[in-house]
Order: C-alpha cells, then sequence, then structure tokens
C-alpha cells in the first residue's frame, strides 16, 4: 500500500449505507414538487372530455368483474412519456415503477406494457375525439381562435424493414410454402400448433400484401394515365410491397435514404402553433388538401370556431387537381400555394387546361399579402413536424394504417398540450389573464 492510500484511509468519510431499515410518512402528493409538469398534464387531461375511452370498460358497479385501470390514467401516462420523449411500453412500464413523476401519475394503480400498449392500439376514431376535446380544453382558456392553418407532410419510418419488401413473384412462393408446410403439419405437439397459428397469420399478411400490390399497380396505371406517360409492363412487375405491413411504402426521406414509411400530415394554426388536423397517408403530398381541410372545418364547427379563412401549403399541394376540388368545396377560403419551379414556365400564365379556380389561383401568386401571409407557414408546419420528432416519433412502434393514425392523433395531443403549457406561461409572464 502506497502512501496516498495511508492517507485516504485515515480521512473521516462517510459511505452510503443501503441496507438501513426507514419509514417514511410521506405519500406520493408529497413527494413530487408542487410545480412539475406532471401535475400539468394531469390536470389538462382531467379537464378534458375522456368519455370515448371508457366505452370498452364492461365492469359496472354491483356486477361481476374486477375493477380496470382507469383509461384517464392510461393516457396522462402516454402523453408525459411522449413529451419525455419514449414511446416504448416496454419502457414506460419500467419507468411507472421507479420514476417518482409516472408513480404519481399512475397513483398505485396496476399499469402494465401490455395494457399500455393495447390502450395505444385502441380505435384511432377515438383518438380522433380526444384531440377535440383537447382542443375544446384550450379554446375555453381563450388561449386559441385559429382561422389561418397551414398543412405539411412528414414521412414516419414503419415498423418494417426491406427484407420484408417483396415482388409478386417471391409472395406467391412464399404463400405455396406456407400452404404447403401446413397440410403436411397435422396435429403432432403443441410446439407444432403454436407453428401452425403461427404460419396462419403470416399467410394472413401475404394475403394482405398481395393485396396491397395490386392496389399499388392500379395506383400506378392511374398516375401514369393522368400524366399521360404509361408504365411499362416490367416496371409493374417490379412493384413491391411489405409483408410485415402492407400498408407502408418505399418513399424517400429527409436524410436522402429510401425506407419504408408513411406520410404523416399535420394541420396547424397559424397563431398559436396547435395542431388541428392530423391524417395518414402511404402516397405523396398532392390529393390530400381537400381531405384535410374536410377534417379541420369539421372540427373547427364542433368547436363553435369559424371556418378556415387562409389555408397555406407548399409547391407539392400546387397541382390543378388540388386547386379545382379544393375551390369546389371550399369557395370561401383562400388557398394559397406557391407553383413549382419548371424551366421555362411561366405560372402566372393560362394554359388552355387551367379551370377558373387554377386561373384565380394564379392571379394571387404575386399578391402582397398572400406573400406576407405566406412567410409564417415555415415556422408553423415545420415546428409541428419537428416538435413531434423531437417528442420521439422517428419510427413507428405499430402496424398498419388504424394503429398507425392512432399513434400519431396520440402525440398531436401530446404536442397539443405542451404548445398549451407554453402559450399559458406566457400569458401568465404578460399579465393577460387566463
Amino acid at each position: 500500500m502506497n502512501k496516498k492510500s495511508k492517507d485516504i484511509g485515515l480521512l473521516k468519510i462517510k459511505e452510503p449505507c443501503r441496507n438501513q431499515v426507514e419509514f417514511q410518512m410521506q405519500s406520493l402528493e408529497q413527494l413530487l414538487p408542487y410545480d412539475h409538469k406532471a401535475r400539468d398534464v394531469w390536470s389538462f387531461v382531467d379537464d378534458m372530455d375522456t368519455a370515448p375511452i371508457f366505452t370498452e370498460i364492461k365492469s359496472l358497479q354491483g356486477g361481476s368483474g374486477r375493477p380496470v385501470t382507469s383509461p384517464k390514467v392510461l393516457l396522462a401516462v402516454w402523453i408525459y412519456s411522449i413529451l419525455d420523449g419514449n414511446t416504448s411500453a416496454r419502457k414506460l412500464e419500467d419507468l411507472c415503477h421507479y420514476h417518482l413523476a409516472y408513480k404519481w401519475l399512475v397513483g398505485g394503480t396496476a399499469v402494465n406494457r401490455t395494457m399500455l400498449a393495447n390502450f395505444r392500439s385502441i380505435d384511432p376514431l377515438k383518438f380522433e375525439d380526444l384531440l377535440t376535446s383537447c382542443l375544446a380544453a384550450m379554446v375555453q382558456t381563450g388561449l386559441i381562435d385559429d382561422r389561418d392553418f397551414s398543412q405539411d407532410g412528414s414521412r414516419i419510418k414503419a415498423n418494417a424493414g426491406f427484407s420484408s419488401f417483396r415482388r409478386e413473384a417471391s409472395l406467391k412462393k412464399t404463400k405455396e410454402e406456407i400452404q404447403n408446410y401446413l397440410q403436411n403439419l397435422g396435429s403432432k405437439a403443441d410446439y407444432d400448433k403454436r407453428k401452425k397459428q403461427e404460419l396462419i397469420k403470416k399467410q394472413e399478411r401475404v394475403n394482405a400484401a398481395l393485396k396491397a400490390l395490386e392496389e399499388a399497380r392500379t395506383e400506378r396505371i392511374k398516375n401514369g394515365t393522368r400524366n399521360r406517360q404509361a408504365p411499362k409492363e416490367e416496371d409493374l412487375k417490379k412493384i413491391r410491397t411489405s409483408i410485415t405491413d402492407p400498408s407502408c411504402r418505399k418513399m424517400k426521406m429527409g436524410d436522402g435514404g429510401y425506407r419504408l414509411a408513411y406520410n404523416v400530415q399535420f394541420a396547424t394554426g397559424l397563431d398559436s402553433r396547435v395542431i388541428f388536423g392530423v391524417d395518414v397517408v402511404n402516397t405523396l403530398d398532392p390529393g390530400t388538401a381537400s381531405r384535410m381541410m374536410a377534417k379541420v372545418n369539421n372540427r373547427l364547427h364542433r368547436l363553435n370556431l369559424s371556418p378556415a379563412k387562409n389555408w397555406l401549403t407548399d409547391s407539392a399541394y400546387s397541382s390543378k387537381e388540388d386547386i379545382t376540388e379544393v375551390a369546389a368545396l371550399f369557395p370561401n377560403c383562400c388557398y394559397i400555394s406557391p407553383a413549382k419551379v419548371r424551366k421555362g414556365c411561366d405560372p402566372k400564365k393560362y394554359q388552355k387546361t387551367d379551370s377558373e379556380a387554377v386561373k384565380n389561383w394564379r392571379d394571387n401568386l404575386e399578391n402582397p399579402q398572400n406573400i406576407e401571409l405566406y412567410k409564417k407557414r415555415c415556422s408553423t408546419a415545420e415546428f409541428s413536424n419537428a416538435q413531434v420528432k423531437n417528442d420521439g416519433l422517428t419510427k413507428f412502434s405499430v402496424r398498419g394504417f388504424l394503429k398507425v393514425r392512432g399513434q400519431v392523433l396520440l402525440h398531436a395531443i401530446a404536442n397539443n398540450i405542451e404548445r398549451f403549457l407554453d402559450l399559458k406561461k406566457k400569458s401568465r409572464l404578460s399579465g393577460m389573464p387566463i
């Protein structure tokens, strides 16, 4: 032992003692600071109309069945977890057992990862109602009253890899192999029975992939006819779909690479930066504007707010079909979308195939008011896309359109609550009453 070690041994030091039994007379309410974010999340969820997520509960007072964990608890826990950057049900279960903020939200109720995962996979229409309820709670405080909206898409990686991305010949071969194996399997051991169930599920996914492949082929032919450039037979044979998640498509991502993904659409209020509309497609941005506008205007009507006055998009939404359809469905809404830059083509010049709506759109391309308003688009539409990705929505944890839409809506609700807390803080600092 050297001289330095001898000197340290003579020092008076308190070492940790982890086997000392202690009795602490404290509740969870006392342990969590009064200004903690978890309290704000619970307070907001408690103010929301959460009746839609209680409809599946069958246990009634005075009847048979055990009490179940309140869906309101599961909603609050998921929202706080998303704002914490976590989207894993397995990790969330651990946090509910060991992290003080999550333990406070759970409040001693039973929570496990299966329960959490099942809650996230409920009917997305219920999450649509929750999004409306979330916005209603914000409207009542007077902090939001948007008339102008911005729409943009963000491509999120699907829960599927390229190894599951197969052509028609490969899918049919896989289907045939499964059928042959099932015929020869018979009823042998328990392992074989489990294997049989797994193969039946895989067979269902292969059938869904073949159906999705046919839909993708029809869509390719339709787009080719519209663009006067019919696809070749060789190109149609190269179309692929995923066995893991047949609904997703191969898309070019923001980093320039290609992955299996979904195109997530958000409609954001220009003043509040709150998400008012959510949609999920497996196509490009063109053709999605009118459906999103219908969703947002329907939600505004339910909230007793005025319909959209201005709708801002980027050039991807400026096809003639989009402009004509929007003008026919929403004549009182100003559709502001810049023209695509094409060499040797003047976007302000009329063309023979232009409808009256397209001509009006060309006339307004250099409108000073529209140009000034359009400057706000990036800070709203891109803001929503960045926020949900910062909160962990970089890859989906679920598969299929319905479950994917539900997860996106859950992130939208969490984003709106976080935005509400920011607006509330700013209003307090400015001295405005809430």
